[in-house]
């Protein structure tokens, strides 16, 4: 049996009043997160993976589900036992960690990609990474705003439509 991450679970209340539990994923998760991807419409696919390319929700599954904490680290959002969001730190180096968010359609809005993104962070941090990393199509949004929210100095770079920003988690973001 793989490695689960040690995470401490938490809960939360979106802003519609949606009582979600933020915790680490297990194997036992798979049907859920598959379900999850039968759900999702292709925007929200191609917002998360930069690509218009079909996605296997049980070969996601499989991935997200049974892989090493020490190179993926995986948070599920949970909502009446359903999976509605999954953040994701996939490590690229010893210090940074690529962070990934995705919500379900119709809980999107809610705060849920906020709170997966600052249980992330802690992650990160838990896990001794000092610099994140997030790709994204400039159009979505929704990540450019969780990310812009972080209180972290953050460096934004972009072009044809795609932006890069890197977090370093050690480096407070400075009012001015």
């Amino acid at each position: 049996m793989p490695a689960v991450l040690q995470h401490k679970s938490t809960i939360t209340v979106s802003w519609t009043g949606r009582l979600v539990t933020i915790r680490p994923c297990t194997p036992e998760d798979a049907p859920r997160v598959a379900a999850l991807y039968d759900r999702l419409s292709p925007r929200a696919l191609r917002l998360r993976y930069c690509s218009a390319v079909r996605i296997s929700g049980e070969a996601e599954a499989a991935r997200l589900c049974n892989s090493d904490p020490a190179d993926r680290a995986v948070l599920l959002a949970l909502s009446e036992g359903e999976v509605i969001g999954i953040g994701e730190l996939g490590r690229m180096d010893e210090d940074c960690a690529e962070i990934a968010l995705l919500v379900r359609d119709d809980c999107q809005g809610e705060g849920i990609g906020t709170a997966l993104g600052h249980e992330l962070v802690e992650v990160a941090r838990e896990l001794g990474y000092t610099r994140l990393q997030a790709y994204m199509l400039a159009e979505n949004r929704g990540m450019r705003r969780i990310i812009a929210k972080l209180p972290f100095t953050r460096n934004w770079e972009g072009s044809w439509g795609e932006l890069c920003v890197t977090v370093e988690l050690e480096s407070p973001a400075t009012v001015g």
